[in-house]
């Protein structure tokens, strides 16, 4: 719950200064994390605005979006 505060206040504080935010994501037991921990957080903090989040996800392997080991596919799911 801490780091998914923490996020939405850098995202607050970044959208009030210059209209974006941009968040690099990793996978692994992040993803389980910040799917239950994301949502109350930016219910609790509306000036986080995700849609205006630039979202990249950072994977070393090289796999296509649909590869079970794809970041970018652990977030879709």
């Amino acid at each position: 719950a801490a780091l998914a505060r923490s996020v939405t206040e850098a995202a607050a504080e970044a959208v009030a200064r210059s209209g974006r935010f941009t968040l690099g994501l990793s996978g692994g037991s992040l993803v389980a994390l910040l799917a239950r921990e994301l949502p109350p957080a930016l219910s609790a903090a509306p000036a986080a605005d995700p849609s205006r989040w630039l979202v990249a996800f950072c994977d070393e392997r090289l796999v296509p979006p649909e590869h079970p080991e794809s970041t970018g596919g652990a977030y879709r799911v």
